[in-house]
């Protein structure tokens, strides 16, 4: 593997071995018994990330280790999930309106998936029976949304890329995200293109490290909350 893929391969794998990892775990389970007054839903919303980066890091290192003789679109994927969660722990941690608006989108999120499946059920014609279980579901979902302090779902959510952006790393996230958007899904050229073992072996060793420069980066913001 090239040196410099090693060095970003090696700084992830340093955060388990140092202990780090476990400390944000033992201190998510003390904010989680003790919480606070109206911090209940930060904590969720900080061990939800932190549950999400560490679950695709190990993932992304099952895909490096155990499919050597597979292409490297899956290990795209993974590096790029652990992008946008990076940017997501960044833009949360910088401050806590960044946080509730994310937590909040949430909200908004499901909302959305119950429009598509009613605009699916119209398409093909299902029955009202259909119909009525999303439309029971979104008076439900706002309901709750009221109990927990949210006024409205309405609106868009915010989207990564903005987030990226008033981070402070919006090109950044622009080059990476285009970058492992080629090989993440089946485009013209991934397609089309021949078989070559030995660029796949590049190609996997690139996006396993990035994926862990990104898992590395996530880190350090939700520590930098947590620690």
């Amino acid at each position: 593997m090239d040196p410099e893929f090693s060095r970003l391969v090696d700084e992830a794998a340093d955060i388990a071995a140092s202990g780090r990892w476990t400390s944000v775990n033992e201190r998510i389970k003390h904010l989680a018994a003790h919480p606070g007054e109206d911090n209940a839903w930060w904590v969720q919303l900080f061990a939800s990330l932190c549950a999400q980066v560490f679950s695709e890091y190990l993932l992304l290192k099952r895909a490096h280790e155990e499919q050597q003789n597979e292409d490297a679109s899956l290990l795209a994927w993974r590096a790029r999930n652990l992008l946008e969660l990076s940017v997501w722990c960044l833009y949360c941690s910088k401050s806590r309106e960044n946080a509730r608006r994310l937590y909040e989108d949430a909200g908004r999120d499901v909302l959305g998936l119950f429009s598509a499946f009613t605009k699916w059920g119209v398409a093909t014609a299902q029955g009202p029976d259909w119909l009525d279980l999303f439309t029971g579901a979104k008076q439900d979902l706002s309901q709750r949304a009221v109990s927990d302090g949210i006024e409205s779902l309405e609106g868009a959510y915010k989207k990564v890329r903005e987030a990226a952006k008033e981070s402070g790393i919006g090109e950044h996230f622009n080059l990476s995200y285009g970058m492992l958007s080629k090989f993440a899904h089946s485009t013209a050229m991934q397609i089309l293109a021949p078989p070559n073992e030995a660029k796949t072996a590049v190609q996997r060793d690139l996006f396993f490290s990035q994926g862990c420069l990104f898992f590395t980066g996530a880190f350090v913001a939700l520590e930098g909350q947590l620690i």
